[in-house]
């Protein structure tokens, strides 16, 4: 548990968030709480677009099942050569 929260944390954190304001909220008063509704949407979306695309590519590393062969082996040798035989 508390390595898929960190997990998380760090793609969150290394993700390259974009917060920028679309033009379609340009079109409301910077003080009415249509534009604040607006930009929460547009960073709501493109958070969770980097959210969906940082879990990706974390699971392409299969960290976990490397984790698993870590904890596994007495030795670093061991756990290097159950990494060699993988490939």
């Amino acid at each position: 548990m508390k390595i898929k929260l960190l997990t998380y944390l760090l793609i969150l954190t290394l993700s390259n968030v974009n917060l920028s304001v679309a033009d379609d909220c340009n079109k409301f008063d910077k003080l009415s709480k249509e534009y604040a509704k607006c930009t929460a949407e547009l960073i709501k979306e493109k958070t969770s677009e980097k959210y969906k695309e940082g879990k990706k590519k974390f699971n392409k590393l299969n960290l976990k099942d490397k984790l698993i062969k870590f904890k596994d082996s007495k030795s670093h040798k061991e756990f290097m050569e159950k990494l060699k035989n993988e490939n």
